[in-house]
């Protein structure tokens, strides 16, 4: 789901907003209800395994992914 970040221009709070793709709506701030607001750009939400070989471990006890000491593949 895409929620957008934004700043509001007159209280300068930032909010979260839920907006769903093809329906145009005002954004207005939850604190002041101004509708001069500023969409923030901000990343891109990744799970933790996306750009991880599946062979890597993410306990600090693997070093970097051997399998030494009992790391499982797949962490």
């Amino acid at each position: 789901m895409p929620i957008f970040e934004f700043v509001c221009k007159s209280c300068n709070k930032p909010f979260e907003k839920l907006l769903l793709a093809g329906r145009e709506t005002k954004v207005t701030c939850p604190v002041c209800n101004c509708d001069e607001v500023e969409k923030k750009i901000s990343a891109p939400f990744l799970p933790s395994s996306v750009g991880r070989p599946a062979n890597d471990c993410a306990t600090p006890s693997c070093a970097g992914g051997s399998k030494e000491g009992g790391c499982q593949p797949g962490g």
